[in-house]
């Protein structure tokens, strides 16, 4: 058997066993979740699904704050390569282009 097939038997093995692993890990997590859930009245269960919601809304949206940081920055440091990539000639005119909402989330 050559180094070659050996390699390519690996990078086919290796996928495959992640995706088992995942799916396990999945499977556990859904498993534990349920068990955890059916002592719990609904409203608890309600409060901890919206509690989940906001805070993945609040960093959402503070990725998005950075992520818009790092755009302005881009413009500061080379407008001309920012303007080529975003295709606005400025960071205002990219912000301005967006809705209210997400110019209030907008570094």
């Amino acid at each position: 058997m050559s180094n070659q097939e050996f390699q390519s038997e690996i990078s086919v093995k290796i996928p495959a066993l992640f995706q088992v692993i995942y799916s396990a890990v999945i499977a556990l997590v859904v498993i534990a979740a349920v068990v955890l859930f059916a002592a719990l009245p609904p409203l608890v269960i309600a409060l901890i699904v919206l509690g989940a919601a906001a805070l993945l809304a609040l960093i959402g949206a503070a990725a998005f704050h950075a992520f818009t940081c790092a755009i302005k920055a881009h413009y500061a440091a080379n407008a001309a390569g920012a303007a080529a990539t975003y295709g606005f000639p400025t960071y205002a005119a990219l912000k301005a282009s967006w809705p209210w909402l997400v110019r209030l989330a907008a570094c």
